[in-house]
C-alpha cells in the first residue's frame, strides 16, 4: 500500500485536533475590544454596516489584517475557529486563506512562531506546544480570505493570561487583492502586516479583492479613521482610465485633514506580461502618468518599486508570494520610515 505524505513526513501533517480535553484548556474569545487593525466595529468585519458594493459586502467579512496581542506564561497555545467555509483557492495556501499565524515578541522584534495547518472550516489546532513556562508577549494574525465567525485562543488551564493593546499610529491601506493579502502563504506575510511590524504601526487593511473601485462611500469611511499614513493601491481594479481619473480625483479632493497625514499612491506593480504585450505597456504608462500628476500625494512607481526581483515576486504573474510581499514591505518601510522617524 502506498504511504501518504503525512506518514512519510510528520511535519506535513495537519495540526487540527479531532478532540481536545477542554477541562485542561482555557479559551479566550478573540472577538473583543483589543482587536488591532479594526477601524469601526468590535467584531471580525473590516467595515461597519454600510453598503459599498455587493462584492465588498462579502469581502469586508474577511478579517485580513486583523490581529490581537496577548501575554501568557502558558506552555501550549491552541486556536479554535469557525469560518464560513474551507480553503478554496488553487494558488493560495489553506493557512493563508483560513488559518492563523502566531508571532512572539523577541528582543523588541516580532518572530514567527507557528500557524494553524488546517483544511476544514471549523477546527481546534495546536499552534505551539511544550514551550518553557515563561511570561511572553504573542501576536495572532487572522485569516486573509474567508469570513470568520468565531475564534478563541486556548492556553493551559492555570496559565496567566491577558490581552494587551499597545498605542500605535494608524496606517490605512485601501487597495486591491494584493493589499488584501493575495497570495501570502500565511497571515502576517502580506505587505501590510510586515510593514506594521517594521514600523510599529497599526495597519487597517481595506484591501478588497477585485473590488477596489474607489467608490465615494469609501472616501467617507477613510475619513472616519484617525490616521498618520494612507496607502492607495488602486490601479489594477480600475476598469478604465476615465474611471480612475474621475473617482480618484473625487477621493483626493474630499479627504479631510490632508495636512495631518501622508498619502502614498502606488501604481501597478511589475509583471512579466508587459514584456510581451506592447499595448498593455502603453496602457499602463497612461495610468502611471495620470497617478503621478495628482497633488496631495507621494507618488510611488510600482514598476520600479518591485522590478528588482526580476519578475519572480508573484505566484501567477499578479498576486504576490511571500518573497514579493517581503520585498515590497521593506522598500515601503524605507520610504515611509523617513517620515516616521
Amino acid at each position: 500500500m502506498t504511504k501518504t505524505i503525512f506518514e512519510i513526513d510528520k511535519n506535513m501533517k495537519n495540526n487540527d485536533l479531532e478532540s481536545i480535553k477542554e477541562n485542561d484548556v482555557t479559551f479566550y474569545n478573540l472577538n473583543n475590544d483589543y482587536l488591532l487593525g479594526q477601524a469601526f466595529r468590535n467584531d471580525f468585519k473590516r467595515l461597519e454596516n454600510i453598503h459599498v458594493s455587493d462584492n465588498v459586502d462579502i469581502l469586508k467579512k474577511h478579517p485580513s489584517g486583523l490581529n490581537i496581542i496577548f501575554q501568557t506564561d502558558s506552555k501550549n497555545i491552541k486556536l479554535k475557529a469557525k469560518l464560513a467555509g474551507p480553503a478554496y483557492m488553487s494558488h493560495m495556501t489553506s493557512v493563508g486563506t483560513i488559518g492563523f499565524s502566531l508571532y512572539v515578541l523577541n528582543k523588541d522584534k516580532w518572530a514567527f512562531l507557528g500557524a494553524t495547518k488546517v483544511l476544514n472550516k471549523e477546527y481546534t489546532a495546536n499552534m505551539i506546544s511544550n514551550m518553557d513556562k515563561k511570561m511572553r508577549t504573542y501576536r495572532i494574525y487572522f485569516p486573509l480570505y474567508q469570513e470568520l465567525i468565531d475564534a478563541y485562543v486556548g492556553v493551559d488551564e492555570k496559565a496567566k493570561f491577558e490581552f494587551v493593546k499597545p498605542k500605535m499610529d494608524n496606517l490605512v491601506i485601501y487597495g486591491t487583492s494584493i493589499s488584501q493579502g493575495g497570495c501570502a502563504t500565511r497571515p502576517g506575510m502580506d505587505y501590510g502586516a510586515i510593514l506594521g511590524r517594521l514600523l510599529n504601526l497599526n495597519v487597517i487593511n481595506l484591501g478588497f479583492s477585485g473590488s477596489c473601485k474607489i467608490e465615494e462611500v469609501m472616501t467617507d469611511e477613510i475619513n472616519k479613521i484617525d490616521k498618520k499614513y494612507l496607502i492607495l493601491e488602486l490601479e489594477s481594479n480600475s476598469p478604465s482610465y476615465e474611471h480612475m481619473k474621475t473617482h480618484l480625483t473625487y477621493m483626493l479632493d474630499n479627504l479631510k485633514n490632508k495636512d495631518k497625514f501622508d498619502i502614498y499612491l502606488i501604481s501597478h506593480f511589475s509583471d512579466t506580461e508587459v514584456l510581451v504585450n506592447k499595448n498593455l505597456k502603453r496602457y499602463r504608462e497612461g495610468f502611471r502618468q495620470l497617478q503621478a500628476s495628482f497633488p496631495y500625494v507621494k507618488f510611488i512607481d510600482g514598476e520600479k518599486l518591485t522590478k528588482s526581483l526580476g519578475y519572480e515576486g508573484t505566484v501567477d504573474g499578479v498576486h504576490m508570494t511571500d518573497l514579493g510581499f517581503y520585498d515590497l514591505a521593506h522598500k515601503l518601510a524605507k520610504i515611509i520610515g523617513k517620515k516616521h522617524d
